[in-house]
C-alpha cells in the first residue's frame, strides 16, 4: 500500500528519484517508512543548521538551495593567519545533497558547522546584496532513523558503510584547513619521517571533537540513580512508619503505666484510710 502511494504520488516519487544516490541500497520498506515520516524545514539564508560540537538531531536532505560547511573557528588555519578576514567554507553541499547521516548512525557530535548560503554582498557596493530564496530541507528525526535501522538491519549496514566513506571525505576536506591537523602531521613527521595518511587512518578512530554523544548513557545513568533514590526513599518512609508506630506504642505503654500508678496510689490511699 505504501509503495503504491509513493510511486503514484508525484512529490514522493520525484523525491526518491532525486535522492537515488541514498536510496539505491535501501530496502523498499525502509524507503517507504523514511519518506512518509519526513518533516519539512525552511531556513532563511545565512542561518546555522548544525553548530559545532552539537548533537545532530535530524538528518537533512537538501530539497532547494545550498549549504556551506565550515571548520571550527578555533581550528580554522586560514582564519588564524588572516586576521579580520571572513571565514571560508571547506565544502559546498548543493541541491539533492544530504548530511547529518554519519553523526547519527555512529552517535557522534558534529565537528563541523553547517550553514545555509548567505545573501551575496557586492564587494564594490556594500549596500547592494543579492537576496537568495529560502533553503528547503526534508528531514528525518534521529530517533525515527535509528528505529528504522533496527527494523531493517541490512539497510542499516549498507548506509553505515556509505556514511563512513562520506565521513572520511568530509574529514579529509576539513584537514586541508585545520591547525590541529597540521600540528599532528608535524609531530608524525618528527617521529616517523613521513606525513602520509590514508582514509583507513581517519576511519580507525573518531576525532577528539567528535566525542560520542552520551545523552543515552546519561539518561540510563539518571534512571539508575532515580531508581536507587526511590528505593532509599521507600526505605526511609518504611523506617518513619515503624518509628511512628513505636512512638504510638510507647505513648500507649506510658499511658497504661500512669493509669496503673494512679490505681496503685488510689488503693494505697484507701488502705491507709481504713487503717
Amino acid at each position: 500500500m505504501q509503495t503504491e502511494l509513493i510511486q503514484s504520488t508525484r512529490t514522493f516519487k520525484e523525491f526518491e528519484k532525486s535522492f537515488n544516490h541514498f536510496f539505491e541500497e535501501c530496502e523498499r520498506g525502509f524507503t517507504n517508512e523514511l519518506i512518509i515520516n519526513m518533516l519539512c524545514r525552511i531556513y532563511t539564508p545565512g542561518k546555522n543548521v548544525i553548530v559545532y560540537k552539537n548533537n545532530v538531531k535530524e538528518m537533512y536532505f537538501i530539497r532547494q538551495g545550498l549549504v556551506e560547511v565550515f571548520n571550527n573557528v578555533n581550528d580554522d588555519k586560514e582564519l588564524a593567519s588572516q586576521k579580520g578576514s571572513k571565514q571560508r567554507p571547506i565544502l559546498y553541499l548543493p541541491k539533492f545533497s544530504y548530511f547529518g547521516d554519519f553523526q547519527i548512525l555512529f552517535n557522534l557530535k558534529s565537528n563541523l558547522e553547517y550553514r545555509t548560503l548567505e545573501n551575496i554582498v557586492d564587494d564594490k557596493n556594500k549596500a547592494y546584496q543579492e537576496s537568495l530564496p529560502d533553503i528547503l530541507f526534508m528531514c528525518v528525526e534521529k530517533e525515527r532513523l535509528l528505529d528504522l535501522c533496527d527494523l531493517f538491519p541490512q539497510t542499516a549496514e549498507n548506509i553505515k558503510v556509505r556514511a563512513r566513506e562520506r565521513r572520511i571525505r568530509f574529514m579529509q576536506q576539513k584537514n586541508t584547513n585545520s591547525k590541529r591537523y597540521d600540528e599532528k602531521m608535524r609531530i608524525r613527521k618528527e617521529m616517523t619521517g613521513t606525513t602520509e595518511e590514508c582514509g583507513d587512518d581517519i576511519a580507525a578512530e573518531w576525532y577528539s571533537d567528535e566525542e560520542a554523544d552520551n545523552t543515552t548513557n546519561q539518561k540510563e545513568d539518571m534512571k539508575v540513580f532515580l531508581n536507587k533514590l526511590n528505593g532509599r526513599i521507600d526505605t526511609l518512609v518504611d523506617a518513619l512508619k515503624k518509628a511512628d508506630t513505636m512512638i504510638v506504642k510507647q505513648k500507649d505503654q506510658q499511658t497504661m503505666l500512669e493509669q496503673i500508678k494512679e490505681r496503685r496510689a488510689g488503693r494505697e490511699a484507701e488502705s491507709a484510710s481504713i487503717a
